[in-house]
């Protein structure tokens, strides 16, 4: 490895710490490897005494202190921040709105949702209780008349047999609905977790 290779890996190893650090860094070793080829060393072998670039990073890491890291970052960040806050002010009175209509329309849908389901149990409760009232009741119609009672019979199974089927559509339907709920939270409390964290 060459002195330009082992300054270009070095670079890219310590890309985490503050520009100053990375040019102090680069500078000090460029002049150790420079010394070594004074002294008679080749190139390659000046820089192969050196050790591993990926040790010589983690070094140079452990060295730098946090304190100058933190506020080379604060520094290199603030501006951007200030720059955001200006933009964020000034453009709420729109992306305040669109966000206002868009959970507007996402709470419309969630209740639509909702009162479908609701809709759905009523229909499947009423198709099992008239089932059960007409197979139960009808013993009771054919005293009176013989073919309503058959009649009422059949009908009641016919209806019994509408919701459990429908219960089952509707237990599934509402499933989906309760994952897909708890799929968006999870997504939403990740967001604000990385947001925060960030």
């Amino acid at each position: 490895m060459n002195k330009f290779e082992f300054l270009e890996q070095l670079e890219s190893g310590l890309k985490d710490l503050p520009n100053s650090e990375i040019k102090k860094s680069l500078n000090y070793y460029s002049e150790m490897i420079d010394d070594r080829i004074e002294d008679g060393e080749s190139e390659v072998d000046a820089v192969a005494s050196l050790g591993s670039v990926d040790e010589i990073a983690i070094s140079v890491k452990s060295q730098t202190q946090l304190s100058t890291q933190t506020k080379e970052t604060v520094k290199q960040k603030s501006g951007y921040k200030i720059l955001i806050i200006i933009l964020l002010v000034l453009g709420s009175p729109i992306w305040l709105s669109i966000l206002l209509a868009l959970f507007s329309i996402i709470l419309a849908v969630y209740v639509t949702a909702v009162s479908i389901i609701i809709s759905l149990f009523s229909v499947v409760l009423s198709f099992l209780l008239g089932g059960v009232t007409a197979v139960f009741g009808s013993p009771i119609i054919m005293y009176s008349n013989i073919q309503t009672g058959i009649f009422c019979i059949g009908a009641g199974l016919i209806l019994f047999g509408l919701g459990v089927f429908l219960a089952y559509g509707t237990v599934k339907l509402s499933s989906l609905i309760i994952k897909f709920t708890a799929f968006c939270v999870r997504k939403l409390k990740s967001l604000i977790v990385k947001k925060k964290t960030a």
